[in-house]
């Protein structure tokens, strides 16, 4: 299963590109603060292991039909469960790590998976991943290498820059799939 920091995801996306004078590849979906997603990233077969379900969570000013819409895009990148929150006035909603954190330790007290990919960067998830590892589970990290925390990527089993779905071209990738 893939849990994703999306929010977190495309601001980080966003200030890499920029970072770095690059432009989105063709094959990455992107709304500016809102999602990043690349149909690369939703393989059935990284790293030996089956992705079940993929859960992105992300928040979006604006009215129920924008949600809506949102989601729809996010299932048409191969996004299972998108989980589209109502962005209020302040500038990050705390109810994406909150929810992310709830649905991966629930799916591993359910034994609804060995591996949890989670795509995120920021240290305040390093609780969430030590007792998702005492319950027998690994933790995947997928995410930019550059600013990511140390801590995190100390907790977790493996680690991808999430860079390599998300700024080479298709061609790039498919060889290594």
């Amino acid at each position: 299963m893939v849990f994703v920091d999306g929010e977190n995801l495309s601001i980080r996306y966003k200030n890499h590109l920029e970072k770095n004078g690059i432009e989105a590849p063709n094959h990455v979906k992107h709304v500016q603060d809102v999602y990043t997603w690349t149909q690369y990233a939703n393989r059935h077969t990284h790293s030996k292991c089956s992705l079940v379900r993929s859960f992105y969570y992300t928040c979006a000013k604006g009215d129920h039909d924008r949600i809506e819409t949102l989601q729809d895009e996010l299932i048409e990148c191969g996004i299972s469960d998108p989980r589209v929150f109502k962005k209020n006035t302040s500038n990050r909603s705390k109810r994406v790590d909150i929810t992310l954190a709830t649905e991966m330790l629930s799916h591993a007290f359910h034994d609804n998976y060995d591996v949890a990919v989670l795509v995120a960067g920021d240290e305040d998830y390093v609780p969430l991943v030590q007792e998702v590892k005492r319950s027998g589970k690994q933790v995947a990290l997928w995410f930019f290498e550059d600013g990511l925390s140390k801590h995190l990527k100390r907790e977790c089993d493996i680690f991808l820059d999430i860079e390599f779905f998300l700024c080479r071209e298709s061609g790039e990738i498919v060889k290594y799939l």
